[in-house]
């Protein structure tokens, strides 16, 4: 019997902890389409006690622009991120790099993200000794981020209210740059007074951050005190400042 567990990383929180089974380090790449010296890289470890064998997957990641459903992924077929290599065989203990370069013969319009998919699949030739009734196969999936510097993100805070501790915003980029939420200094506005000032990084460092794709909208979290939602006076709000 087969299955089939898999391990991926929710594309807006960008602080990630190491996979038990295998260890992926980094599980976000960024990196820009002019970059022709440097060739990004993930490396996957195999912790378990038995080989693994990985074929690859590319999908692009469709964002909704409104916000109100999942991103959807896209098989690439013939992708313009190259992956190597395009499979992958791990004995236990050992580890491999998997680079990513950019091929496409035109530069996007606006930034792009992929995901990379790491498919587990059964070993024939495995020792009796080794199989078992039950195999758990994996699926790892690795982001990456096509950033160019001259594309900048256009973004707006939009619906904000309250729930519990926490001040919810969706945030629309209409720009074709991406951008993160530990890129701003977030202003949180009793009407016009500030009540508090989240520097950037600020969350970032508390294992937080919000991955903002163009053209799209996204839902931030922001921790407010209980002094400030006792005292406020108006609709409380944010802003992000550069």
């Amino acid at each position: 019997m087969l299955r089939r567990i898999v391990i991926t990383l929710f594309l807006y929180v960008l602080v990630a902890t190491p996979v038990h089974a295998v260890e992926v380090t980094p599980m976000v790449i960024t990196f820009s389409p002019y970059d022709s010296v440097r060739t990004p890289f993930s490396l996957v470890y195999n912790q378990l006690p038995r080989d693994i064998a990985f074929d690859i997957q590319v999908y692009e990641v469709d964002f909704d622009p409104t916000g109100n459903s999942e991103p959807k992924l896209i098989p690439v077929d013939d992708a313009p991120l190259w992956v190597f290599p395009p499979s992958l065989y791990l004995k236990a203990g050992k580890s491999q790099r998997i680079q990513f370069r950019w091929v496409g013969k035109n530069i996007p319009s606006v930034d792009k993200t992929y995901q990379v998919s790491l498919i587990e699949q059964p070993i024939a030739n495995l020792p009796i000794e080794k199989k078992s009734k039950l195999t758990i196969l994996l699926d790892v999936n690795l982001i990456v981020h096509l950033d160019q510097a001259a594309l900048s993100p256009d973004l707006r805070v939009g619906k904000t209210y309250i729930k519990g501790d926490t001040i919810f915003a969706k945030v629309i980029n209409n720009g074709a740059g991406a951008g993160r939420l530990s890129d701003y200094d977030i202003e949180v506005k009793d009407g016009s007074i500030e009540v508090e000032n989240i520097a950037k990084q600020q969350l970032k460092s508390q294992g937080y951050d919000v991955f903002f794709p163009p053209n799209s909208a996204m839902l931030v979290k922001i921790p407010i005190s209980d002094s400030i939602k006792k005292n406020k006076k108006n609709k409380l709000t944010l802003e992000l400042m550069e």
